[in-house]
């Protein structure tokens, strides 16, 4: 039986874009092992498919008799290159790094989005504290979305290949560099993240806008293109009943809308931020988000094979050089194992190889952080820092 017909959005473009998602949690003390070992293994119970093997052909998990014990991994030093060895179609979907006082979870794209990433790691801290009372069921069937899509009519709002692309200069590299892993991260304080929600909120914007128009135009400082075109994952269980988004749902529900506006370079961050929050505005009203996949489903329904499924996603899904991801809130309450408190928690996607390039933004703690994935020469991670740092100086400017 074919999986989530959504998980074939994040099977597109492998070669461009390891489907990853990325959690790092510092703690305030060292994680018993045995007692994450068999919380683990409850996760297992609730989501098997944890365990399968990926297959890309029919688009299922196929159980290969990995455990608990090819998942967790015991180390002295975290070493970032370990993504690049990653390979959901032969190993398990998830892989958990634990050092001291340090966990890195590595999760799989394909078998759910970032807000699914974020359920499972809630549920692997309850099944931490009270392994006997998570008795969950997880659901993974997208009727509700089906079903929004017969009550809205197609638009044509959300264009994905847009004729003026954001990009980032391909550095020449005269000593040979190797290029290496690394996760660069900038944060705001609480204080100045809570001094730009009320400037917003006076602005008559979302923090969303305000994230995106300060990422394209630090983007825009380093092409020269005057447009900004953004894809803007969003996460569909809003659009669901209330009793469903009761559920437990580590699956695929993220559409995108693709925001397209003029944005001259010289153009202040406040008008261009109200531009994007227009666009979006009217691709919300729309639900545009669900161009994303329409023609997929529909074909889904007539029979297609996932390789004709594919090809009908790349028309509106495909890999961007330039991406954007918010991954919202982290909740503090829900991450906690047994007394030992998360002190510093970072979301993000997969690692991309420069000039391509993913920023995304999440708050714990009411404190932001701008993160990104970087494949590159040191020449290119001082790059990646640099737009970062221009972002961040947008916003601290607002």
């Amino acid at each position: 039986m074919m999986a989530d017909p959504l998980n074939i959005l994040h099977t597109v473009g492998f070669q461009e874009l390891y489907p990853i998602v990325r959690a790092e949690l510092r703690l305030s003390g060292p994680l018993d092992h045995d007692r994450l070992i068999k919380a683990v293994q409850r996760v297992h119970q609730i989501i098997p498919e944890l365990l399968g093997q990926y297959d890309l052909e029919n688009n299922q998990f196929i159980n290969a008799g990995f455990t608990e014990r090819d998942v967790i991994h015991f180390v002295d030093r975290l070493q970032e290159g370990v993504a690049g060895d990653l390979d959901w179609e032969r190993q398990p979907q998830w892989a958990i790094y634990v050092s001291n006082q340090q966990l890195i979870v590595y999760g799989s794209h394909i078998l759910f989005d970032g807000a699914g990433f974020k359920e499972l790691l809630y549920l692997l801290a309850a099944a931490y504290n009270h392994p006997k009372q998570v008795q969950l069921k997880n659901h993974q069937d997208i009727d509700g979305i089906k079903r929004l899509i017969k009550q809205t009519f197609s638009t044509s709002q959300n264009n994905d290949h847009p004729k003026k692309k954001l990009f980032l200069p391909k550095l020449a590299n005269p000593q040979g560099a190797s290029a290496v892993y690394q996760v660069i991260v900038q944060r705001i304080s609480t204080d100045l993240f809570q001094k730009l929600h009320q400037r917003t909120h006076e602005v008559g914007i979302t923090l969303n806008d305000l994230f995106m128009a300060a990422f394209g135009k630090a983007v825009q400082q380093y092409c020269g293109i005057d447009e900004i075109n953004l894809a803007c994952p969003t996460d569909m269980r809003q659009y669901l009943s209330d009793a469903d988004q009761q559920q437990l749902r580590v699956q695929n529900l993220t559409g995108r809308y693709n925001v397209g506006i003029k944005a001259p370079l010289d153009e202040n961050l406040v008008d261009t931020a109200m531009h994007i929050h227009e666009d979006m505005n009217a691709a919300k009203e729309q639900h545009a988000f669900l161009e994303s996949f329409r023609k997929m489903l529909n074909n889904l329904a007539q029979g297609a094979t996932v390789q004709k499924l594919q090809r009908d996603v790349e028309q509106h899904y495909h890999v961007r050089e330039i991406a954007y991801t918010n991954m919202a809130i982290i909740d503090e309450q829900r991450l906690a194992f047994a007394g030992i408190k998360v002190q510093k928690a970072v979301l993000s996607g997969g690692f991309r190889r420069m000039p391509h390039y993913q920023i995304c933004v999440n708050t714990f703690k009411n404190q932001l952080s701008l993160v990104a994935n970087v494949i590159g020469t040191p020449a290119e991670m001082q790059l990646a820092k640099a737009v970062m740092t221009m972002m961040r100086l947008y916003l601290l400017t607002f």
